[in-house]
């Protein structure tokens, strides 16, 4: 009997920027830029974990592979991020199971650390429809077995499981927004509802009186463009519904 692989050393990333309008919200650390660039993040660590050189994954036949998000959690700390200011962002992956990578991104400033962002992917392809409402598991080739991810992420990929599981039983609540996403601002590059536009949405839905910290998003489902989403629920755990079922379960608290 031949022996499995061993895994590799998790790929890590390191990089310093600093922080302009871009970065920044009224409260500090903007939560849609650390979304969005710790997400590009991540799919650079899968690009560099296969030996690819860019992130636009395809199959053994050619046909385009994402690493779609499963799940995320954003933590951010009281300490505050200054317009002007230098941060590090330290980001690593691991595997959480055999058909999900994880990552933690630490951001940390002259006092220590500002955000903690975990993510959890899967990937998936279009089918022949094309549709968003009809995406299929898939695998990218040239991927190693990577180091096993531990106690947070393994934590958060369980819940992940469990909400989903949950969300396809249940019904929504009353209604508290409608509305219909835009391709031009809400889509990204391979026509998917982009995954920070979740926590956007959710934003709207229950504007914040103050600083957030913490917005967990659980991934259910997808839409195509000029589909409605509703959104109900409590302000603490809101439930986003498409024309076919559940999109997402998304978490948030306020810093006291």
């Amino acid at each position: 009997m031949s022996a499995l692989p061993a895994p590799t050393a998790a790929p890590a990333l390191r990089e310093q920027l600093r922080l302009g309008m871009m970065q920044l919200s009224p409260y500090g650390l903007s939560e849609q830029w650390l979304l969005r660039h710790l997400g590009d993040l991540h799919w650079s660590l899968i690009a560099r974990a296969a030996g690819r050189p860019d992130t636009a994954f395809r199959d053994a036949t050619g046909r385009p592979v994402y690493a779609a998000f499963c799940a995320t959690r954003l933590q951010l700390s009281d300490r505050v991020a200054r317009l002007g200011g230098t941060v590090g962002i330290a980001a690593r992956l691991a595997q959480v199971s055999p058909h999900r990578l994880g990552s933690i991104h630490e951001v940390t400033g002259p006092e220590g650390l500002l955000a903690r962002l975990e993510m959890i992917s899967c990937f998936l392809s279009h089918d022949e429809s094309g549709s968003n409402r009809r995406l299929l598991r898939s695998r990218l080739p040239g991927l190693p077995p990577l180091p096993v991810a531990q106690g947070p992420l393994m934590a958060l990929h369980a819940r992940a499981r469990d909400t989903a599981r949950r969300l396809r039983q249940g019904s929504p609540g009353p209604e508290r927004l409608r509305l219909t996403p835009l391709p031009a601002l809400d889509f990204n590059a391979v026509g998917l509802l982009y995954f920070p536009t979740f926590s956007r949405i959710a934003e709207q839905a229950a504007p914040s009186a103050g600083a957030l910290r913490l917005r967990e998003v659980i991934y259910a489902g997808n839409l195509d463009p000029g589909e409605e989403i509703v959104v109900s629920g409590p302000d603490e755990t809101l439930v986003l519904h498409g024309p076919c079922g559940p999109l997402a379960e998304i978490r948030g608290r306020l810093r006291p």
